[in-house]
């Protein structure tokens, strides 16, 4: 009964509760439901970027998002700190003039992303100063710190937190940004206009109309199109060329990875042509600061060691490969493979099978991009530029050779057909016509094309390897059957200018070789695996011992390409042979006998005269090649680099007997210059002008302006050797009266050559206007300015050099010889005074119009010596 009270009141106290408890069943008040719902996740900055957006996403080293017309990073974690190359590359472009699809026209940032708070930073890292010395390290990083680029702000995390984004939108579209710009200091307008001196770009950046374009990403590298406009000027002088006009260029922006171990570095050797990197060297001894070089190049390894120790071929773990373009002319394909392939020969005499390889763009690989730097490619450029250039991107830290490519424009198919027909007609009938057949045009593409994947491995141009060869040996069948025309292809030899009439059908060839000796020689240095040195260190005695055991043979001798100056007459471009005399009276002879039958050889093919107006003014460019070979031996000092026990000196000068035959060489060609203005040519012609004329005071003065090395020389030389200024003037005195002194009727040319001199002295012999060293040895003959005009439209093919970090004679391209002999003026006056004495001595001898002559040429005298 108790219990069952107790329940009662249980139950009548409960009814209330249960009775709100069953009215809420039905209906729930709104801050129930709040209660009961979960909470709404907050919207994340990352979604609120790319979430509900037309966004394009591209997932590889970096996850890339384009929305909006702004480009995102998405960086992840693990790459902050990971050193990278930031480089340019023209997509598409509105004008040849300032450069061409496929090329790069700056050398690529070194740089790396690191975090500091909220911000992103863009560092240039500096890897010019290393140490080996662990104690060492930290400060000398403390002195190399890397420069801010650019910082970023984080503007999201990735979903998992792994990665950072960041804007880069405004960094790469930053036309200002000289380092990723469309403008090379080897654009073709600047070299067109102004010979790359005088020239003068103007550009600005219109960043309204940028626009970002493309986006890719792959597994070691990412990049982003960016359209760039501006408007461009270029002025020559006193002359714009090209004034505001509007200018796009779509340019792919890379970010490529560098690997996390850099290959071990091979220390370059100034005795040898490779390209070089350098950096400050900081050790624990009494050296101080040394300046290490290391050379450029591919890391080729051994795929199996024990094969390469026991001397049998062995494929290299990773093949140097090139795919070649499948917009080339497809009679241009076979060409451009065989001269990628030719350095095949090279790799096997050092052990390697199939260590560089051509292939064609893939057409059944998606995946594939010409455009990715996981690929080296041969470009096609349809282009009016005359030329092809083969530059490649290196690891700053090692010299590794991570990419490269060789851009190939259409029109240097003209330029080499110009040059073969030129310099090759008189002795082979087999090209005289407006065109070559595909055969011999496809050997002059194998060997442009083989020239610049020389300079994609590493090598330099070799200006001294067909200097090595004897210039009658240039004639003989079963030599230029075996070397060609130079030592190696590097060299800027062109085609046998040498062989006379008749030669071919002997047999001589006309042709560079594929490869030569010294590309052999410098294969091995630069590549061999030395797989029993530890360090890079331990490499140089053998590597050294290789260029020693050479040093004595000219064969194998590295002549550098002279920019500055032209010193060494052995070291020169576009010549032939050992005696530059000789090898000038075999061209001068075959370009007459060109002129003299071009209308004949090209009429029927050259309606509008097109060719041949062309071909007369390669001839006269030829032609002052031919003469600037010769002037440079006029107080020219060979130059080696040399090691202690090298055999080699340091510095040889040109003879006295060779310096001789140089100026007679040159004095005659002012005498007989007048071949150029052949009327039976002319006569067929448009209206042209007369340049023996120009050329006739152009010689004389290159003669005249070798006074300074004259002097330089026979101050520096053994006395048997020298050659002095005073017997120097009295020689060109001497060549120009003997008539003269003779008493003989002049001839009209012998009358052109004796005013042409006293006017050049006369000129020069004013104190006041005569600098010590004009001339000096930048005196060199020039193309007239109506033929350079219209000349090939050729810009040379210098390479991306990295200058040295110290001027030191081993590394630099300057040498500093400064010719202070004294002032040429007294030379000159006492010239005059010689000669004033002779002409009123012989006033009255000769033919009417001979004494006629002197009375001018001593009014003259007379005048200039009051």
């Amino acid at each position: 009964m108790k219990q069952t009270s107790i329940i009662i009141v249980l139950v009548v106290l409960l009814l209330p509760v249960l009775a709100e408890a069953q009215g809420r069943k039905g209906k729930k008040t709104k801050r129930d439901v709040n209660s009961e719902m979960p909470a709404l996740p907050k919207e994340s900055a990352y979604d609120n970027l790319f979430k509900d957006k037309a966004c394009e996403t591209v997932k590889g080293l970096m996850t890339l998002h384009k929305t909006d017309g702004r480009v995102y990073f998405e960086i992840p974690l693990d790459l902050l700190g990971r050193e990278m190359l930031i480089g340019s590359t023209i997509a598409e472009t509105t004008s040849h003039y300032f450069g061409s699809v496929g090329e790069k026209p700056h050398e690529p940032l070194h740089v790396v992303f690191t975090r500091t708070d909220s911000l992103i930073n863009l560092l240039e890292a500096n890897a010019l100063h290393i140490t080996g010395n662990e104690r060492m390290r930290k400060n000398v990083d403390k002195n190399a710190y890397p420069a801010v680029l650019n910082n970023f702000e984080i503007k999201a995390w990735s979903p998992d937190s792994t990665a950072i984004v960041i804007d880069m939108t405004d960094y790469l579209s930053g036309g200002e940004n000289e380092a990723l710009d469309p403008f090379s200091p080897w654009m073709p307008i600047l070299w067109q206009y102004g010979g790359g001196e005088e020239g003068q770009l103007e550009k600005e950046f219109k960043r309204e109309f940028t626009r970002i374009g493309r986006i890719a990403a792959y597994e070691n590298n990412v990049s982003v199109q960016t359209s760039l406009t501006y408007d461009v000027s270029v002025q020559a002088q006193q002359w714009y060329w090209i004034y505001k006009m509007p200018f796009t260029a779509l340019m792919t922006r890379t970010f490529l990875l560098l690997p996390e171990t850099p290959a071990r570095a091979r220390l370059a050797d100034p005795r040898i042509g490779v390209f070089f990197g350098g950096k400050y060297l900081y050790e624990e001894d009494e050296r101080g600061v040394e300046v290490r070089y290391h050379t450029h190049r591919w890391r080729l390894e051994p795929k199996d060691l024990t094969a390469f120790r026991q001397g049998r071929l062995t494929e290299p773990v990773q093949p140097i490969v090139f795919y070649v373009d499948d917009a080339f002319p497809e009679s241009w394909k076979p060409h451009v493979k065989a001269g990628i392939e030719e350095w095949q020969a090279a790799f096997e005499k050092i052990g390697f099978k199939n260590a560089i390889v051509a292939r064609d763009f893939p057409a059944d690989d998606p995946a594939f991009d010409p455009e990715n730097l996981a690929y080296s490619c041969v470009r096609y450029s349809p282009s009016p530029v005359a030329n092809a250039m083969g530059p490649s991107w290196t690891d700053p830290r090692s010299g590794e050779i991570l990419q490269a490519n060789v851009s190939v424009y259409h029109n240097m198919v003209r330029l080499v057909q110009d040059w073969r027909f030129i310099q090759t007609a008189p002795a082979d009938p087999s090209v005289r016509g407006v065109n070559l057949d595909e055969k011999t045009l496809g050997d002059c593409i194998r060997y442009v094309i083989a020239h610049e994947i020389g300079h994609c491995l590493g090598l330099m141009h070799n200006m001294s390897a067909s200097a090595a060869i004897p210039t009658d040996s240039l004639r003989s069948p079963s030599f230029t059957r075996k070397h060609g025309t130079t030592h190696s292809i590097m060299d800027y030899a062109r085609f046998n200018y040498v062989a006379q009439p008749g030669d071919a059908a002997r047999g001589v060839r006309m042709t560079p070789p594929e490869l030569g000796l010294y590309d052999y020689y410098v294969i091995r240095w630069l590549y061999t695996p030395l797989p029993d040195a530890v360090t890079s260190h331990d490499e140089v005695p053998v590597l050294d011992s290789w260029i020693s055991e050479r040093s004595g043979d000219p064969v194998y001798r590295y002549g550098k390409q002279q920019f500055y100056a032209h010193h060494d007459p052995s070291s020169f471009e576009e010549d032939l042979g050992d005696d530059a005399v000789k090898s000038a009276t075999y061209g001068v002879k075959n370009l007459r006998y060109l002129l003299a039958n071009l209308n004949d050889w090209t009429r029927d093919d050259d309606p509008d005269f097109s060719f041949r107006e062309r071909v007369y003014n390669e001839i006269v460019s030829q032609y002052v090649r031919y003469l600037n070979h010769v002037v440079a031996n006029i107080g020219g000092i060979y130059l080696n680099e040399r090691y202690e026990g090298d055999k080699l000196p340091h510095q040889a000068f040109v003879s006295r007997e060779k310096q001789k035959r140089a100026v007679r060489f040159l004095l005659n060609q002012v005498k007989e210059v007048q071949w150029l203005d052949s009327p039976a040519f002319q006569k067929e012609m448009p209206l042209m002008g007369m340049v023996s004329r120009e050329l006739e005071d152009k010689i004389i003065a290159a003669v005249l302006g070798r006074l300074a090395p004259v002097s330089y020389n026979a101050d520096k030389a053994p006395a048997k050797l020298a050659y002095t200024p005073d017997a120097y003037m009295n020689d060109i005195y001497d060549f120009v009266f003997t008539p003269t002194i003779q008493g003989r009727t002049l001839s009209a040319t012998e009358k052109k050559l004796q005013l042409a001199l006293l006017s050049r002295v006369i000129g020069g012999a004013n104190v006041e206007k005569t600098s010590a060293s004009r001339g000096g040895f930048r005196m060199l003959i020039d193309v007239p300015e109506a033929v350079k005009a219209k000349s090939i439209a050729y810009y040379g093919d210098l390479a991306n050099l990295s200058r040295p970090l110290a001027e030191r004679q081993g590394f630099s391209y300057y040498v500093d010889i400064d010719p202070k002999q004294a002032d040429m003026a007294p030379y000159y006056y006492d010239l005059m005074k010689r000669a004033r004495q002779l002409l009123q001595g012989k006033a009255s001898s000769g033919s009417a119009d001979t004494q006629q002559h002197y009375k001018f040429l001593l009014h003259k005298l007379e005048q200039a010596m009051r």
